[in-house]
């Protein structure tokens, strides 16, 4: 992992941002699919998408820093 925090920082929001922007879509077809209302659906998945890219962020960190580790 680069030392710097700043590079730290954007790596651990583009991976909140590729599960977040990557679920959306997944999730709203599921929903439809389902039959659930279009607004209904949006809002249940904007609350899904949120919890899921915090989840992938936690488990990149501690990917990091367990990787990190083998080189210390």
């Amino acid at each position: 992992m680069p030392e710097s925090s700043i590079i730290r920082f954007l790596s651990v929001m583009a991976v909140m941002l590729v599960v977040g922007f990557g679920w959306f879509p997944i999730g709203l077809a599921r929903l439809k699919k389902q039959g659930v209302d279009e607004s209904a659906a949006r809002t249940q998945v904007k609350q899904e998408a949120k919890k899921y890219s915090i989840i992938a962020a936690f488990l990149y960190m501690v990917a990091m820093v367990s990787v990190a580790g083998l080189f210390i």
